[in-house]
C-alpha cells in the first residue's frame, strides 16, 4: 500500500471512530435524560457504578477473549471487535459518567460561571454566524483561538439549537469523542489490544482531570501519539539521510505532525506551544546526538522546519487578523490570562502519591519509564531493543535508536502471545515519549516558579491532565509487564492462582478508577444546578425596544453578563480583562465608563459616546439603586491575587439620560434598560 493511501485510510479510520464515538454519545445522553433520576440524590453515582462496573468486565471479557482468539485463529481475528470496543467504550464511558453528574441540568459544569461564560458566549456568537470574530468585542481583533467553538456553534446552527442550550451535549460528546480517536491513532503504533486499554484509560483520566475544558482534552488526548510519532520520524529521517532508499518516506509523519500543530494553535494556544515544545525537544535530542553526521542533522532542521511551516499555514487562518492589528499598529494591551495563580498552580503535581488505584498506576507507570530508559540499565529489553532496531535502520553498532513506523501488525510476532505489550523497540520508544513529557512537565512548573518573581505565571495547573494522562499510560504498559513477570517466575502449579489475583486486582481497580468523581467536578455540577434562569425580561426588553436590529447589530453594555451566553450580543466591556482581547484595551475601556458616568448632560454623554476610541454601546442594563443611583458593575483584575478580581460599581443618574430624543428608558424589575435612539 502507498503512503499516500495509507495516510487516507488511516484519516477514514479517524474519522469513522470519531463518528462512532459521537453517535454512542448522544444516544448515551439521550438515554439518561430519560431516566429522569430525582435531583439532589446518589441515585446517579449509584446507577454511575454499576454502569462502570458493567463496562469494566465487558472490556475484560472482550479484550481476553480476543487474546485467546489471536492465538487460536491467527493475526488479524476479532479486530472488528476489538475496533468497535476501542471506539464505542471510551465514548460510552465518558459520555454516562458526565451525563448522570450533570442529570437535571441544562448547563455543562460550573453552569454560566467563572470561564464557562466566556465558553458559552464564544459558541453563541458562531451560533449566530460562522464570521471569526471576538465572542465579546465588535471592533476589535480576536485573540482566544477559536477552532472548537466554531464547530460548536455550526453545529448548533445545523441542529436549530440555541448556542447555551447546545454547549452541555457538545462538551460531553467531545469528552467522549476524545478517548475514541485516542484509542484509533493509538492503534497506528501499539497492539490494539493495548491500544484499546489506552482509549478507555484517556477517558477515564480525561473525566478525572479535564472535564472543565473540554476542548483542551481533544488535544491533550492525541499528544502522547504525535510525540512517539516525532520519534518514528527522526528515525526515519535519519535512516533515509542515509541510504534514500532505505524505509519509508517520511512525509506523511511531517504531514500528521504539522496539521496536529496547526490545528493545536487553532484550538488552546498553550497546548499548542508545549506540543510544539515536545516536537522540538524530540527533535534536538536527535540532532545531538548525531551531530557527528551532517547530512543527518540537516535532514533532522530541514524536517523540523517543514512541519513548522504546516503548523503555521493553518494557524495563520486564525491568527492572521490579530497579528495584522498589532503589525499594523493598532493600540493593544498586555494580556492578563498567564497572572491568573490559583492554589493548584502553586504545587508540583505528583499523582504518582494520590492513594487511588489511579495514583497506583501512575506510580507504576514512573517506575516502569525509569527502568525502560535509564541509561545504565542491562538485560534483555535493552539487547533486544537495540539489536532489533539496528537492524531495521542498517546500523547494528548503533545503540539505543528509535523504531521505524511500520503499520503494528509487522511486528506482532516479537510479541509474548497472549500479552498485549509492544515489541521492544517500540516500546523503548513510547517510554522515551512518555517520560519526555513528565520531564518537560516538570520543567515547565519550575519555569514557571521562576517566572513567580514577575508576578506571573505559565499556567502550570494546565499541565496536570498531560503528566497524569502520560503516567497513566505508561501505568498501562508496566502493570502488563509485571503481571507478566508474576506469571513467568510463578510455580506452574500456581500460575492459576497468579492470573485470578491479577485480573481481580486489575478489574476492582479499574471500577474504583471509572466510578471516581472528583471534588472539583462535584461542586461545578451543583453550581450548574443552581445556575440562575436566563434574565428573560431583560432580553424581551431588548427585544421590544430595538425592533427590526438583530441581536449581532447591538452593542451592550450590562450589569447582567449572562446575557451574551443567550444572545449574541457584542459588549462594550467583557465580564472580566482575563477573557479580553489585548486589542480590546479591557483598561481604557474601564476609564471610559467612569468617565461617561461624570457626564451630566444628555446631549454630552451621547456625544462622547459617539466620539470616544470605541464603538459605543446601543443598550446599557443597569442595575437600579433606589430612585437616584443607576449601576453598572465592572471586574478589575487583580491577578496573581487569590482573589483574582474585585468588582467595581461605576454609578449613573437618571438625568443623564432624560431626553427622549436621545435615549429610550425602560424600567424593568431592579433592571433599568436603556437603548439609544
Amino acid at each position: 500500500m502507498s503512503e499516500a493511501r495509507l495516510l487516507l485510510r488511516r484519516g477514514s479510520e479517524l474519522v469513522a471512530g470519531l463518528v462512532v464515538a459521537a453517535l454512542v454519545g448522544a444516544l448515551t445522553l439521550t438515554a439518561i435524560d430519560a431516566l429522569s433520576l430525582p435531583e439532589p440524590s446518589w441515585l446517579p453515582e449509584a446507577l454511575g457504578a454499576t454502569v462502570a462496573a458493567g463496562l469494566v468486565a465487558l472490556a475484560g471479557w472482550l479484550l481476553l477473549r480476543g487474546g485467546r482468539r489471536g492465538r487460536d485463529s491467527g493475526r488479524g481475528s476479532g479486530e472488528r471487535g476489538l475496533w468497535f470496543l476501542g471506539t464505542a467504550g471510551p465514548a460510552f464511558l465518558a459520555s454516562s459518567h458526565l451525563g448522570l453528574l450533570l442529570g437535571g441540568t441544562p448547563h455543562y459544569l460550573f453552569g454560566l460561571g467563572g470561564d464557562q461564560l466566556n465558553r458559552v458566549a464564544y459558541v453563541t456568537r458562531f451560533a449566530d454566524s460562522p464570521a471569526l470574530s471576538d465572542p465579546f468585542y465588535a471592533d476589535a481583533a480576536p485573540f482566544y483561538p477559536p477552532q472548537w467553538f466554531w464547530v460548536g456553534g455550526r453545529l448548533a446552527a445545523l441542529a436549530g439549537a440555541e448556542g447555551w442550550e447546545f454547549y452541555k451535549p457538545y462538551s460531553i460528546v467531545t469528552m467522549a469523542i476524545a478517548g475514541a480517536i485516542a484509542f484509533v491513532a493509538w492503534r497506528w503504533l501499539v497492539p490494539t489490544r493495548l491500544a484499546v486499554l489506552f482509549g478507555l484509560v484517556t477517558a477515564v483520566v480525561g473525566g478525572h482531570t479535564n472535564a472543565y475544558e473540554p476542548y483542551s482534552w481533544i488535544l491533550i488526548c492525541l499528544l502522547p501519539q504525535v510525540v512517539v510519532a516525532t520519534f518514528l520520524l527522526c528515525a526515519r529521517a535519519a535512516a533515509r539521510s542515509r541510504d534514500p532508499g532505505a524505509g519509508r518516506p517520511t512525509w506523511p509523519l511531517v504531514v500528521t505532525i504539522g496539521v496536529y500543530l496547526g490545528w493545536a494553535a487553532l484550538a488552546y494556544t498553550l497546548i499548542a506551544g508545549v506540543a510544539a515544545l515536545l516536537v522540538a525537544l524530540v527533535v534536538v535530542v536527535d540532532i545531538v546526538r548525531h551531530r557527528a553526521d551532517r547530512r543527518v542533522v540537516g535532514a533532522l532542521i530541514a524536517h523540523l522546519a517543514a512541519t513548522a511551516g504546516i503548523s503555521m499555514l493553518i494557524a495563520l487562518v486564525f491568527w492572521h487578523r490579530f497579528l495584522l492589528a498589532v503589525l499594523g499598529g493598532a493600540a493593544t494591551e498586555s494580556s492578563v490570562a498567564n497572572d491568573f495563580a490559583p492554589e493548584i498552580g502553586s504545587r508540583w503535581p505528583l499523582p504518582i502519591f494520590e492513594v487511588s488505584a489511579a495514583g497506583l498506576l501512575c506510580l507504576i507507570g514512573l517506575a516502569w519509564v525509569v527502568v525502560t530508559v535509564w541509561p545504565d540499565r542491562a538485560g534483555r529489553l535493552a539487547d533486544r531493543g537495540a539489536a532489533s532496531l539496528g537492524a531495521r535502520i542498517g546500523d547494528r553498532g548503533a545503540s539505543r535508536r528509535h523504531a521505524d513506523d511500520h503499520d503494528y501488525d509487522d511486528d506482532e510476532a516479537t510479541h509474548s502471545p497472549g500479552w498485549p505489550l509492544p515489541a521492544p523497540d517500540r516500546g523503548l520508544v513510547l517510554a522515551q515519549a512518555l517520560g519526555l513529557m513528565v520531564v518537560t512537565v516538570f520543567g515547565w512548573y519550575a519555569l514557571s516558579g521562576l517566572r513567580a518573581v514577575t508576578g506571573s505565571t505559565l499556567l502550570p495547573f494546565r499541565m496536570i491532565p498531560v503528566i497524569t494522562l502520560a503516567l497513566a499510560l505508561a501505568g498501562v504498559v508496566g502493570s502488563l509487564a509485571l503481571a507478566r513477570w508474576a506469571l513467568a517466575t510463578s510455580p506452574a502449579d500456581s500460575r492459576g492462582r497468579v492470573t485470578a489475583v491479577a485480573v481481580v486486582v486489575a478489574g476492582l481497580a479499574a471500577i474504583q478508577m471509572v466510578q471516581h468523581v472528583s471534588e472539583e467536578d462535584s461542586r461545578f455540577a451543583a453550581a450548574a444546578r443552581e445556575a440562575p434562569a436566563a434574565p428573560s425580561e431583560v432580553l424581551e426588553a431588548i427585544d421590544e425596544m430595538t425592533p427590526g436590529q438583530e441581536p449581532s447589530d447591538l452593542v451592550v453594555l450590562t450589569s447582567v453578563p449572562t446575557v451574551y451566553a443567550y444572545r449574541p450580543y457584542f459588549t462594550f466591556q467583557a465580564p472580566a480583562q482575563a477573557y479580553a482581547t489585548p486589542a480590546g484595551r479591557y483598561t481604557a475601556r474601564t476609564d471610559e465608563v467612569r468617565e461617561w458616568a461624570s457626564i451630566d448632560s444628555p446631549r454630552e454623554l451621547a456625544a462622547a459616546m459617539d466620539s470616544g476610541p470605541f464603538r459605543g454601546p446601543d443598550v446599557m442594563v443597569f442595575d437600579r439603586e433606589g430612585s437616584r443611583n443607576w449601576g453598572v458593575p465592572v471586574a478589575i483584575n487583580e491577578m496573581p491575587l487569590a482573589r483574582n478580581n474585585s468588582r467595581e460599581k461605576i454609578r449613573f443618574h437618571p438625568e443623564q439620560f432624560a431626553d427622549p430624543e436621545l435615549f429610550d428608558v425602560r424600567e424593568v424589575g431592579s433592571r433599568v434598560v436603556v437603548v439609544r435612539r
